[in-house]
C-alpha cells in the first residue's frame, strides 16, 4: 500500500480539531455566528540546524537568498474561525523543500532538506479597548526528512512527531488601518521533542472590508532526538527557522 503523501498525513492529523469545532458549533445550530479568514503566506526563509543522521553529525545552514536559488517548494496556508461565544481554532500547515550545503567531519556536503508542519489550535479570544487577545492551545505535527550526500553514498534520515503547544497572541490597533500582531508558544516539553517555540510578530494592514495584508516575520525552533547516538538509527534535528512572510488574509 503507497505511503501516504506529506498533506494529506497533515490533515489526518489537524482534520479531526476541526471535525470537532465544527461539530459543536452544528450541534449549536449557530453557524451565523462564526466569522472565518483563510490567508495564504509566501516564505522567505532562512535555516540553522545541527543534525545527526546516524552516525553522521553535522549543521545545515542556508539563507534566504541560498533558498530561493535551491527552493523546490514552500509556504504557509492558514485558516482559522471564531464564535461569537470568543472561542475559535487556527490551522496552520507550512511547508519547506529545498536543496542546501552542509558541513560535516567529512567536509562540506549536498543536503536535500525537506521540513512539514502542521498546527491545529483551539483559541479563546478577548480584549479592551484597542487591545485583543487570544489564548491557544494544541498540537503542532513535525514532519522531517534530511538526505546528506557523503563520499560513497548517502544517508537519509527524519521523523515524525506531535509536540502540544500552548501560547498567547496579541494585537493593537494603532490607526483605523493599521495594527501591530505580536504571537508564540512553547511545547514540546518532552512529549514529542524536547522543546518547541515560535515567535511572531508584525504589521496588518486592512486594505479592504474583507482582506487584509500581512507582513510578519517568524521564528520556528525545535530540538528532537530519536534513537541511540552512534547507532546508524539515531536522528536527531536541533533547528531555527526564521524569516519574513507576507500574505493576504481573506475574510467571509
Amino acid at each position: 500500500m503507497p505511503e501516504p503523501s506529506v498533506p494529506a498525513r497533515a490533515a489526518a492529523i489537524a482534520g479531526p480539531a476541526l471535525a470537532a469545532l465544527l461539530g459543536t458549533a452544528a450541534a449549536a445550530q449557530d453557524l451565523s455566528g462564526w466569522r472565518w479568514q483563510l490567508t495564504p503566506f509566501v516564505l522567505a526563509p532562512s535555516v540553522e540546524s545541527t543534525t545527526e543522521l546516524g552516525r553522521a553529525a553535522g549543521d545545515v545552514s542556508f539563507e534566504a537568498s541560498d533558498v530561493f536559488d535551491q527552493l523546490q517548494a514552500g509556504g504557509m496556508l492558514q485558516f482559522e474561525g471564531v464564535h461569537s461565544s470568543r472561542f475559535g481554532f487556527r490551522l496552520r500547515y507550512a511547508l519547506l523543500d529545498s536543496d542546501a550545503t552542509g558541513s560535516s567531519p567529512a567536509g562540506a556536503l549536498p543536503v536535500t532538506y525537506d521540513q512539514n508542519v502542521a498546527e491545529a489550535v483551539v483559541t479563546y479570544s478577548f480584549g479592551r479597548g484597542r487591545d485583543s487577545f487570544q489564548l491557544f492551545g494544541g498540537v503542532r505535527h513535525w514532519d522531517v526528512d534530511v538526505i546528506a550526500g557523503l563520499p560513497g553514498g548517502s544517508v537519509r534520515q527524519g521523523a515524525e512527531w506531535t509536540d502540544p503547544i500552548a501560547g498567547l497572541r496579541w494585537q493593537r490597533r494603532v490607526s483605523p488601518e493599521f495594527s501591530i500582531l505580536l504571537e508564540g508558544d512553547i511545547g514540546g516539553f518532552g512529549t514529542g521533542s524536547d522543546q518547541s517555540w515560535s515567535a511572531m510578530g508584525g504589521l496588518v494592514y486592512d486594505r479592504w472590508e474583507r482582506a487584509s495584508i500581512y507582513v510578519m516575520y517568524r521564528g520556528l525552533g525545535v530540538d528532537y532526538q530519536k534513537g541511540t547516538r552512534g547507532t546508524g538509527s539515531f536522528f536527531r534535528h536541533d533547528a531555527v527557522t526564521h524569516g519574513l512572510l507576507a500574505g493576504i488574509g481573506f475574510k467571509f
